[in-house]
């Protein structure tokens, strides 16, 4: 008896098992194909998330780092401002009423030079505080050719002024506008003392 029923023939292909093969193997590249292409976009996609949530996490932080520059900024101003307080109100209460003083006469002197172009040879009257009279009795004989008259006014102050040819009358008032500078330091600085407390 032969015995070849007890080994297996490996002499030519099968067909139709030649076939599931090719097919397994077709569904099978397909498959990994397919698995390859999800797992690129999956790993497409998280890189896109992770350089968006990196944009504005970088964003946020520059947000805040500004705004932190922003305030502590605004906070050295306040308070450089602040320090500069004293020094010009000393400049303002001390150093101007001194320097008004000194250009009231030249205030004045301009005042009558453009009225006697408008009214020549009328009578000219100087009114001023009476510890402005020497001051002003030696600029005007230097600077004006017409007659005039100094005439005292205890109530006017030292930055004070009235003067007058013939009718018409222009005041000199450096106080008002010393006043002027003095109102405007102090509103100035009540709002950078309100804005620093309010942060």
């Amino acid at each position: 008896m032969s015995l070849s029923h007890r080994y297996r023939n490996f002499g030519g292909p099968k067909a139709p098992e030649a076939k599931e093969s090719d097919a397994n193997v077709a569904v099978s590249e397909d498959q990994q194909l397919e698995a390859f292409e999800k797992g690129y976009q999956a790993g497409w996609d998280d890189a896109v998330k992770a350089q968006a949530d990196s944009v504005t996490k970088i964003s946020a932080e520059f947000g805040q780092n500004l705004q932190d520059m922003s305030f502590t900024y605004n906070e050295a101003l306040s308070k450089l401002t602040l320090s500069l307080k004293p020094v010009l109100t000393e400049i303002v209460d001390k150093l101007l009423p001194d320097m008004a003083q000194r250009t009231l006469g030249p205030q004045i002197v301009d005042q009558l030079m453009d009225m006697i172009k408008q009214q020549p040879h009328q009578p000219i009257e100087i009114v001023v505080a009476p510890s402005n009279v020497e001051t002003i009795q030696s600029l005007a004989e230097d600077k004006l050719s017409e007659p005039f008259e100094i005439v005292t006014e205890p109530s006017l102050g030292d930055g004070q002024a009235f003067v007058r040819i013939g009718e018409v009358e222009r005041s000199v008032d450096l106080e008002a506008i010393l006043s002027g500078v003095r109102e405007a330091l102090t509103a100035f600085f009540h709002e950078t003392e309100q804005e620093t407390d309010n942060g």
